[in-house]
């Protein structure tokens, strides 16, 4: 079905531009929403393309979204507007009763989990409304399921994720890890759920060259949910994420462990003044980044750890949160080159993408991917 119209809330934002970017090279007419009207046109004149369209619509007005997206026949909403931590599912629930498809690059644990409460409801309008269509769970269950594949026994999931720090950052993003620095969140230890620090559990990775060894630390994402209901029998999940500059890395640890003690209620109120140190700091940075997945298990009697990377450069690693949502809308707009998505309902962004699918969207980019195993 060419043409098909897909609305992109957040569409001028770090990763909406790039999300609209992969979308406008197949035959769909997007429309690049935000706010700011200027954002969009000017997001829209540096595409190139007559198949973007700049909208003034807020993701927040629920009403003027549904007659939006009523009145021009839109197919897909996709979701780019961050942060995620304590929304509401009112738009979905309203999208998916206007007929239309919803997807959205939300990290946030709860938000990503609790979905599936319109589960008949999007099945009673026909359509699919998914959460997490990012790097988190989508990319990382993908591949942990990849890693599995002859794998007879299963032990421990280590996940890393560390962007280049001259990466678009906004502040979204910024308030969404700030939001959590210093509490309590979930993890799995030892086959049991209990709880660890936000951006505690320092330490270090090396990945390969250019990106090289950074900090690490915990952080709070859909997958601690995701892969212990996926994975019953998961013995050990580790998540986490860092920052390429240590000092900003560790300076935030520091504050972190001053909210654990009841020192500091919450960084979120900082968000913007350390956006603005983050930012006074881009020439000591780059634009590389890397993930990392280390899957241990057994297979044949013989205990195996299996690590996946990828590794970003040239600024092109924010498609990789794009790519889940590109893949999805195409599929449901039935672009050609893209199997029909036929699932209905609504559930976190677990197998609907598969590695190979995402790998394919991002041919072409600075990115590359690596997997070794080491049998003992």
């Amino acid at each position: 079905m060419a043409s098909a119209s897909i609305l992109v809330l957040g569409g001028y934002g770090a990763f909406g531009t790039r999300l609209v970017r992969l979308l406008t090279a197949s035959d769909v007419h997007v429309q690049v929403a935000g706010r700011r009207r200027d954002a969009a046109e000017r997001a829209c004149v540096a595409l190139r393309t007559e198949r973007a369209r700049p909208v003034a619509l807020d993701r927040d007005a629920v009403d003027a979204v549904v007659a939006f997206v009523r009145e021009t026949r839109v197919r897909v909403v996709v979701d780019a507007v961050g942060p995620f931590q304590g929304r509401d599912h009112r738009l979905p629930e309203a999208v998916a009763a206007a007929g239309a498809h919803w997807i959205d690059l939300a990290d946030a644990r709860d938000y990503v989990g609790g979905i599936a409460r319109l589960h008949e409801h999007a099945r009673s309008h026909g359509v699919l409304v998914t959460s997490g269509a990012s790097t988190v769970p989508a990319l990382s269950v993908a591949v942990v399921d990849r890693l599995l594949d002859d794998l007879d026994a299963l032990e421990s999931i280590s996940i890393g994720i560390t962007p280049g720090h001259c990466s678009p950052r906004g502040l979204a993003t910024v308030r969404s890890v700030l939001s959590y620095c210093g509490k309590p969140i979930p993890a799995v230890v030892g086959g049991k759920a209990v709880t660890s620090r936000g951006w505690g559990g320092l330490r270090r990775h090396r990945y390969p060259p250019p990106v090289g060894t950074r900090w690490l630390s915990n952080v709070d994402l859909p997958d601690v949910d995701v892969l212990a209901r996926r994975y019953p029998g998961l013995d050990s999940l580790q998540l986490q994420a860092g920052l390429e500059l240590a000092p900003l890395h560790l300076g935030l640890a520091l504050l972190s462990a001053f909210v654990a003690r009841g020192w500091i209620a919450s960084l979120e109120p900082w968000a913007r003044s350390m956006k603005r140190v983050a930012d006074a700091m881009h020439a000591f940075g780059s634009t590389n980044g890397a993930m990392h997945v280390t899957v241990r298990g057994g297979r044949g009697g013989r205990r195996v750890a299996r690590h996946w990377t990828l590794v970003a450069e040239n600024d092109d690693g924010p498609y990789v949160p794009a790519t889940a949502a590109s893949v999805l809308a195409k599929r449901l707009c039935g672009v050609e080159g893209y199997a029909p998505l036929e699932a209905r309902g609504a559930a976190p962004c677990v197998g609907l993408v598969s590695l190979d699918e995402f790998l394919r969207e991002l041919a072409g980019r600075a990115i590359r991917v690596e997997q070794r195993d080491e049998e003992r």
